[in-house]
């Protein structure tokens, strides 16, 4: 079995936006990556909730359910020893201009030994994990 992909925010919200300037990079990874095991925290998905909000509800409402539902999809939960974790991470890179957010999945991937995250957020690639190019 492949090693599971991290998937972010910004790569979610790429695949489903036509006017992004990542849509069809994300469109090629979503090929690429097809039927490969996926990892996405809660904290993610408030995030896609959040930003789809005003812009399309529906989208947001639809893309969290499917991915709490699917089986190729390990859902972690925004734990308080998870978010203490990120929150220590977070201040100890005064220097980074990392969101918590990211911070979390950060603190996910390195537990889970992932390496690969569907992201266009290039913090990703300053906190060590490959971010596969079109």
């Amino acid at each position: 079995m492949p090693e599971p992909v991290f998937i972010d925010t910004g790569y979610i919200l790429a695949l489903v936006n036509e006017a992004d300037q990542h849509h069809a990079e994300a469109l090629a990874f979503s090929e690429r990556f097809d039927g490969q095991p996926v990892v996405v925290t809660d904290a993610v998905l408030l995030e896609i909730g959040n930003a789809l909000s005003r812009i399309d509800r529906g989208a947001a409402v639809e893309i969290i359910r499917d991915l709490r539902e699917s089986p190729e999809v390990t859902l972690v939960p925004l734990t308080p020893e998870l978010f203490d974790a990120a929150f220590d991470l977070y201040r100890s890179h005064a220097d980074k201009r990392w969101g918590l957010v990211d911070c979390i999945s950060f603190v996910v991937m390195r537990r889970m030994g992932l390496s690969t995250a569907l992201a266009f957020d290039q913090h990703f690639v300053q906190a060590g994990f490959l971010v596969p190019q079109r």
